[in-house]
């Protein structure tokens, strides 16, 4: 009897202590997955996060892309203007002087021009021989 006794002491202890564990790991478990809880919200938050900025910065990288594009065509044509207008307008086949003398030449002719409209305005059509 006393052997049983000792067993069921141990037993009940048994028991208890493993009754009491059990509460304390529910417990430890209970904040486990409470914590755990919390930290998979906040990453799956900070990942929608990260996601947008992603998104929001490919689409900023296209809209750059395509500005780019844009402009580089711009650049292109107006390049290939200038080259096709370059021989036009600097290569002009006179020397220096040669040009010197045209312009003069056409500043002259435009000079009579005005003298003779000045002088048909205060003569008339007879006075403009004599003026210029």
């Amino acid at each position: 009897i006393g052997m049983l006794d000792v067993i069921k002491s141990d037993f009940e202890r048994t028991i208890k202590e493993t009754t009491k564990e059990e509460a304390e790991a529910e417990k430890e478990h209970l904040e486990f997955m409470t914590k755990t809880g919390i930290s998979l919200a906040e990453k799956k938050m900070a990942q929608e996060q990260k996601k947008k900025y992603k998104s929001d910065a490919e689409e900023q990288l296209e809209e750059a892309s395509d500005s780019l594009n844009d402009h580089t065509e711009i650049l292109s044509k107006a390049i290939a203007e200038l080259l096709d207008l370059k021989p036009v307008c600097v290569d002009t086949g006179m020397s220096y002087k040669e040009r010197v003398a045209r312009r003069q030449d056409e500043i002259d002719a435009l000079n009579k021009a005005l003298c003779i409209l000045k002088a048909y305005a205060e003569y008339g059509p007879d006075g403009v021989a004599q003026a210029c």
